[in-house]
């Protein structure tokens, strides 16, 4: 689907609780958007009508990777840096309602960012797309009625992505002169 999104997918399509399908189309997830070539831009913006794109990065994440080619693309742009959370808590699901607790307000904001009109078809998106998108994405398909159990399996096709998205860290890790034996995959 693209050159160098390796962990995009569409939200819609899943059925809820009481049967109804969710549009297609409309809100999709991934890894940062930064990473797009100039055909994935092309098809996110020409073929698919983005118009929003949400970034959960921090303020340096964003000043180390950039924005990517869509910041030249008439498509608005909301950052949401859903960052410095603590860490080191217990466990993950730990962590992820900490998340919502610390920045409820942030993805509140978000949430409403993505019903103005014109907002849609729009992509949430951090840096793997994995625990920050994941999150916002559970939440979203949560409100919409999806069985907790198809969120679950939404979130674990980040697995498949990982690899690729490490080897991708990696090769930026070692152009910017770090030694390998510092890039610790296990870490992403």
């Amino acid at each position: 689907m693209f050159e160098n999104l390796l962990n995009f997918r569409d939200l819609g399509g899943r059925v809820t609780a009481d049967g109804a399908r969710i549009r297609t189309g409309l809100l999709f997830r991934s890894e940062s958007v930064a990473y797009l070539s100039a055909a994935d831009t092309s098809r996110l913006v020409d073929d698919l009508g983005l118009a929003t794109v949400i970034d959960l990065r921090g303020e340096k994440e964003v000043a180390r990777n950039g924005r990517g080619p869509l910041e030249h693309q008439p498509v608005r742009y909301v950052p949401v840096p859903i960052t410095d959370v603590t860490r080191g808590l217990d466990n993950v699901a730990s962590f992820y309602l900490e998340m919502l607790t610390q920045r409820g307000t942030e993805v509140a904001g978000l949430l409403r960012a993505l019903l103005e009109p014109g907002a849609l078809p729009a992509v949430v998106h951090c840096e793997a797309g994995c625990d920050r998108t994941g999150v916002v994405a559970a939440l979203i398909l949560g409100l919409l009625g999806v069985p907790d159990g198809d969120i679950v399996a939404d979130y674990d096709l980040t697995q498949e992505a990982f690899p690729a998205m490490n080897a991708r860290w990696k090769d930026l890790f070692l152009a910017r002169g770090y030694p390998a034996e510092r890039f610790v995959e296990e870490s992403w």
